[in-house]
């Protein structure tokens, strides 16, 4: 897929691409062009081969995780704690429940 700078910024702000490893290997380019892959730090070093899309090759990279961030549990494997049957609510804790159509405002029983 041919990327334009938009797409570019985007991935940057949501995260999909790290900045700071995107600034590391393209220091030089502005942020309204996409870089080719021989701006690349990597391959200006000869320590990657090339031809690739830089783009599509970095959103291949997935950045790794804070060491604060390992040791915390993700927020939806939280499962939610059942209590136990004698503390949950029944019907007849609720209270006495209406028909829907019925007036509650009207006291039927005197008709």
């Amino acid at each position: 897929m041919k990327y334009t700078a938009r797409h570019v910024r985007r991935f940057l702000e949501q995260g999909k691409i790290d900045p700071a490893l995107w600034m590391k290997h393209f220091p030089s380019v502005l942020d309204t062009r996409v870089p080719a892959c021989r701006d690349c730090e990597d391959h200006k070093n000869k320590t990657c081969e090339g031809g690739k899309n830089p783009v599509d090759c970095f959103l291949s990279l997935k950045p790794k995780p804070e060491p604060d961030q390992m040791t915390e549990t993700p927020v939806g494997d939280n499962k939610r704690i059942k209590k136990p049957k004698q503390y949950r609510w029944t019907a007849r804790d609720r209270g006495k429940i209406t028909a829907h159509g019925a007036n509650k405002t009207y006291d039927q029983s005197r008709i």
